[in-house]
């Protein structure tokens, strides 16, 4: 289980350590890879000798990296690869429903990126429903200013609608395509039953979503989702 100990660190203790492991590299223990921090994911081993992941490189305590896929996570697992590098008797940590680690970081990483889509909703940056997208994307057609956007589309779409929405994101130009989540899921990051169509307008809140979204994507190895998607500023 996830206990305080390991969630106790202030916020100005947290950014200025997760800024500092973004400039170094670190080693995956399972592959041997040599990769930038912001390029692995951080597990730490709390005092109670448990493995948990720590999504935000934020947590306190030496970090173990990996490769941020699912199968290299279990494999660590399976390998003792987090005992070898805390150089201790560690073990993984077991979710709050008896999942195992890897489960478990799928599940934070799902809600990781539907928090971020909350998150743009309450700025002001995310538009939902087919009329409110298809406006938005009319706005931006032939503009400079629709690079950047991300357009949703539930996994669970109708064909007929995902082609027309789609047909106007191609129009407009830079418009990232993101089709992970059911409509319920996104229905509940928009603040209503189900939602099909959304869209994260140009900006911050479009590079968060995009970047929580990649590792959720990466970390199911369905990075062809999102083929074609420049991720990066």
């Amino acid at each position: 289980m996830v206990t305080q100990a390991h969630l106790d660190m202030t916020a100005a203790e947290a950014g200025g350590y997760a800024a500092a492991t973004r400039r170094t590299m670190r080693r995956c223990l399972v592959t041997g890879e040599v990769r930038p921090c912001a390029e692995l994911m951080r597990f730490v081993a709390g005092p109670d000798d448990l493995v948990v992941p720590d999504l935000d490189a934020r947590l306190p305590g030496r970090g173990l990296w990996l490769v941020g896929r699912r199968d290299i996570v279990a494999k660590a697992c399976a390998k003792r690869a987090f005992a070898r590098g805390a150089k201790r008797n560690v073990a993984p940590m077991v979710g709050p429903d008896g999942e195992s680690l890897e489960d478990f970081v799928e599940r934070s990483l799902r809600r990781r990126a539907l928090a971020a889509l909350t998150m743009a909703r309450k700025a002001g940056a995310f538009v939902s429903g087919f009329e409110k997208v298809r406006a938005a994307l009319a706005t931006c057609d032939g503009e400079e200013n629709a690079g950047g956007a991300v357009l949703l589309c539930a996994c669970d779409a109708g064909d007929d609608g995902r082609y027309k929405i789609s047909r106007l994101a191609d129009r407009a130009g830079g418009v990232a395509r993101v089709d992970m989540f059911d409509a319920d899921q996104l229905g509940a990051a928009a603040g209503r039953d189900h939602t099909v169509h959304a869209l994260v307008l140009p900006g911050g809140a479009a590079r968060h979503v995009l970047e929580t979204v990649r590792a959720f994507a990466v970390y199911r190895g369905e990075e062809a989702l999102l083929a074609g998607t420049d991720l990066m500023d």
